[in-house]
């Protein structure tokens, strides 16, 4: 059963990516970092204000509506240099919000702050590694939940992080490895949620890849992860996958990623066999146009709480197009599927999705004006779960 409906998910992604979000390629493994746009030191200042409304549809002490208008301001920093050798880029984004009317139980002033930052460099035509590192405080689910990270209900401040450094070597012009670790983590800010959440994970791969021709390669996979819950040890899982796939570049701006095999699931709740694969496509041109999309099937440890696992498809899609030099649009999409095994008794099936859309219009050449709405559910079998919410704002950037 898990097998059929775990091909039927894929299918469904992969044929059709327009219903999908991309909230960054965290999910996939095949980390790169896009050097080939040049970005001077930016700096940018920001300020918004909205509207921000969470209806669960079941009254309880355990979840919190919220509905209450909000201001927000922020600064940032972006920097890129495509150097031949060693191209390097950060980026960095911070801010305080404030909702007027509070959030029942996590006050009413809220933090967030995101950092990233990507090198590689080239001791030879063989020889390369490059490292890409990512930070997030905050308080959105949305920041992560496309990472298959954070929770999908709102539980206040959170921190997560990842770092993966990778060795590529190319044996011969057509023979090359790529060795790597990943190190995830996340954890929150209250206890409540922070007993059943918190946890850190090691990520070890190797890769061999075979090269077709310039633009596409064949590759097989190994992996090894480690999940390590902070105070409950009981949920602690390991997981192994056996992988082959594909990585396609169509162009010089447009590539894809594809990898499919089986993951062995070890835990002292459950031993567990299931398909898994991941995709991921980057299309862009020059600066007019850019669009993400990424899909990843498999398990997940985020909400296991009594649960045996977790398996599910995460997919997304991300559009920005400049429609004029000052006017521009940008939209996306997100859906994630949920399945928590509980040995047959009280098992759970969660759809959850969310919709964004929003415009900029630069009013001078270093002030930019947008607005935004989004709309994000949770349908699921545990009714005390579901919620729908709406999130509307206007706002101004400055960058200098």
């Amino acid at each position: 059963m898990r097998f059929s409906l775990a091909m039927l998910i894929l299918a469904a992604g992969l044929l059709s990516p327009v219903v999908a979000r991309a909230q960054g390629l965290v999910a996939i493994q095949n980390y790169s970092a896009d050097f080939r746009t040049e970005q001077p030191l930016t700096f940018s200042f920001t300020g918004q204000s909205g509207y921000d409304m969470l209806k669960y549809r079941v009254n309880s002490p355990l979840v919190q509506d919220i509905e209450s208008w909000y201001v927000q301001g922020g600064f940032g920093a972006a920097y890129t240099r495509p150097d031949r050798t060693t191209p390097f880029s950060f980026n960095l984004d911070t801010s305080v919000i404030h909702y007027i009317d509070g959030v029942p139980r996590f006050g009413g002033t809220f933090y967030n702050a995101r950092g990233s930052a990507s090198f590689e460099h080239r001791f030879s035509e063989r020889l390369k590694i490059s490292n890409n590192f990512y930070l997030t405080y905050g308080v959105d689910p949305g920041t992560a939940y496309g990472y298959g990270a954070s929770t999908t209900l709102w539980n206040g401040q959170y921190l997560y992080g990842y770092n993966n450094f990778n060795v590529s070597y190319a044996w011969t012009p057509r023979l090359s490895t790529t060795t790597s670790y990943t190190i995830d983590g996340i954890g929150y800010q209250d206890d409540l949620v922070a007993d059943p959440e918190d946890r850190y994970t090691h990520l070890f791969a190797q890769q061999v890849s075979y090269a077709l021709n310039k633009r596409t390669s064949l590759t097989a996979e190994y992996r090894y992860r480690m999940a390590t819950y902070v105070t409950r040890a009981d949920k602690n899982f390991t997981s192994q996958f056996a992988l082959l796939g594909v990585d396609h570049a169509w162009s010089e701006r447009t590539s894809g990623s594809f990898r499919a095999g089986a993951e062995f699931y070890d835990s002292d709740r459950v031993n567990q066999t299931a398909p898994y694969a991941e995709a991921a496509v980057s299309y862009a041109v020059d600066r007019q146009t850019m669009v993400r999309w990424f899909a990843a099937l498999g398990f997940n440890g985020a909400e296991l709480a009594a649960f045996n696992s977790r398996y599910g498809l995460n997919t997304g899609l991300q559009l920005h197009h400049q429609v004029t030099k000052r006017f521009s649009v940008n939209t996306s999409a997100s859906y994630a599927y949920s399945e928590f095994d509980n040995g047959g008794t009280g098992d759970v099936t969660e759809h959850s999705g969310l919709i964004s859309a929003g415009i900029g219009y630069q009013l001078l050449e270093n002030l930019n004006l947008n607005a935004s709405y989004s709309f994000s559910t949770l349908q699921s079998t545990d009714a005390l779960r579901e919620f729908d919410r709406h999130r509307v704002s206007l706002g101004a950037t400055a960058s200098f």
